[in-house]
């Protein structure tokens, strides 16, 4: 980006990377000249530092000195101007988590940069624009209504709609409104307010997605929608089912729920390490969840076994 004076300013990023060699080789891949790193091997604290820093992205390593990568992630995705996350693993890297793109590193140079590329050049021309316009009149359209639709209409499924069909409008429907797939333009002002929109509307399909998949839950809805109720009070949702019946049943929102639900399929298949970084990401969904960090020490003691 030009200064005043005409030079180019480098736009600040941190790189956190418990391994100083190849913290020094992720630096040396950045393109030359664009980027000033803000460096760490430890993740604590760091969400903090540089809250309000102007920081536009993040590259983390999934192995840091004291092993808060995810919870890293999940404070930096927590902050409401946060940076677009890269996360780099030495294998595989997961399929989904607290980030933007997930990256094996190391790779080429090239592959390296197009893939922070896409998190950095977020500008959109006008064709470009005018599509954005488009689903931010569709995001308007649904949130319009919401107040006096039914949970059942905000999923778009009908009253009689077995747990299978609801489980798989909520996955389309989070597929395309999830506020995690506009994050990378929040920096642009019509991308912040996609992003808001997204946001808010997501939020109420969680809801009626979290009454609706609970048994007695939805049984105290259907009632409330014949007393011509939209919502359930405070004293229906109390008669929701208690003592979690999986790993998936320890999380308390959507977010932390979708990495334990991957993690109880790694448990199933003995890919404990695989479990154990998604029970992390869980964690950083919900830092005081005693539940999941339980199970995350349980299951770093039968790999250190």
């Amino acid at each position: 980006m030009p200064s005043r004076d005409g030079k180019l300013t480098m736009q600040q990023i941190l790189i956190a990377c418990g391994d100083v060699d190849l913290l020094r080789k992720i630096v040396s891949d950045l393109p030359e000249g664009k980027f000033k790193p803000i460096a760490t091997k430890t993740g604590a604290g760091i969400a903090q530092k540089i809250a309000g820093r102007n920081v536009p992205v993040a590259i983390v390593h999934e192995e840091l000195a004291d092993g808060t990568a995810a919870q890293l992630c999940g404070q930096l995705r927590q902050q409401a101007d946060g940076p677009n996350i890269l996360w780099l693993s030495s294998d595989t890297p997961p399929a989904e988590g607290p980030f933007d793109r997930a990256l094996k590193y190391p790779v080429p140079g090239p592959v390296f940069r197009n893939a922070l590329g896409q998190l950095v050049d977020t500008s959109a021309g006008a064709q470009d624009l005018e599509k954005w316009r488009l689903f931010y009149r569709e995001l308007n359209a649904r949130l319009e209504p919401i107040e006096q639709q039914s949970y059942f209409q905000i999923l778009g499924i009908p009253k009689d709609a077995p747990h299978h069909r609801l489980v798989k409008a909520y996955d389309l429907l989070s597929q395309r409104y999830h506020p995690d797939r506009y994050r990378q333009y929040r920096h642009e002002k019509w991308g912040k307010a996609i992003h808001e929109k997204a946001t808010k509307l997501y939020k109420a399909m969680t809801e009626a997605y979290q009454v609706l998949a609970d048994r007695k839950l939805r049984a105290a809805y259907e009632d409330a929608i014949k007393r011509g109720e939209l919502r359930l009070s405070a004293e229906d949702q109390a008669g929701k089912d208690t003592g979690p019946k999986s790993l998936v049943d320890i999380g308390e929102t959507a977010a932390s729920k979708k990495f334990l639900k991957l993690a109880q399929s790694d448990i199933a298949g003995q890919n404990l390490t695989s479990a154990l970084q998604n029970l992390k990401f869980a964690k950083s969904m919900e830092p005081n969840n005693t539940a999941i960090a339980d199970k995350i020490a349980e299951i770093e003691q039968k790999l250190g076994g």
